[in-house]
């Protein structure tokens, strides 16, 4: 995608341009439900919590407790045969999981806990001041393992949510993409595929955080891709207009 080919001969204008990737942002924005994500510049702190667990702790775990997760069977069996490593590596899976996906166009489990007010969880605060303090391996690997399936149940249950939030908009675009036979566009014809996966997801509640990931993925690279390719009239029917363009922008 990038700032790569248009296709638009008709508008090569920088305005035009401009007026592009400000859809495109507002598109992908509104699938992720995320009108401004604070936490956005936190990935960091799952590498070092303990800086700020010191001040945090006592609200995180009261919102733990407000807020509790049941995990599946299943996540808890996995998370029996994992973290079998020393503390530092522990550590260092624990924030792999936290980082991941890497270079994507979604939240990674992180950023994505902390939006859906997971502060205790995506800063696995019991598990790193047990590994601040030093405390003994087994001890440091239970912790893990019960921070573990609370984390991805959270994540499930938090990409079911974004995806659920944007079905409705994605459905009408769906709907005026096909109307206005505009399915032939290039990009145009993934959102569709991406639509119905996202929905067929969210409709049997599945508990797949793979999967939703990738749906999200994939139902935010539909959009972007099937806006930078319409022009800027059919762009507005499908998209609307992204708020703080001008008018003459699209002229």
């Amino acid at each position: 995608m990038g700032k790569n080919k248009h296709r638009q001969a008709s508008t090569p204008e920088s305005k035009k341009q401009t007026a592009v990737w400000c859809a495109i942002a507002i598109i992908a924005i509104t699938v992720m439900v995320l009108v401004a994500n604070p936490w956005k510049q936190q990935t960091s702190t799952t590498s070092t919590p303990q800086s700020s667990q010191s001040t945090q702790t006592r609200s995180h775990k009261q919102n733990k407790k407000k807020k509790t997760t049941k995990p599946s069977g299943t996540l808890q069996q996995q998370a029996q045969s994992m973290f079998t490593g020393d503390a530092e590596q522990i550590a260092d899976d624990v924030r792999d999981l936290l980082n991941a996906p890497e270079n994507s166009n979604v939240d990674t489990l992180g950023n994505l806990l902390y939006r859906h007010n997971r502060q205790d969880l995506a800063e696995a605060t019991d598990l790193y001041d047990a590994i601040g303090q030093q405390k003994d391996i087994d001890t440091i690997r239970s912790l893990a393992r019960e921070w573990y399936p609370q984390a991805m149940q959270a994540g499930i249950e938090a990409r079911r949510d974004d995806l659920s939030s944007g079905l409705d908009n994605t459905a009408r675009e769906v709907a005026t993409i096909e109307r206005d036979d505009l399915s032939g566009t290039q990009g145009c014809d993934d959102l569709k595929a991406a639509y119905e996966t996202a929905k067929r997801l969210v409709d049997s509640k599945s508990d797949d955080y793979d999967a939703l990931t990738k749906a999200q993925q994939n139902l935010t690279t539909a959009m972007s891709g099937c806006a930078t390719n319409l022009d800027p009239t059919n762009r507005e029917k499908v998209f609307g207009r992204p708020q703080g363009t001008l008018k003459e922008d699209k002229e």
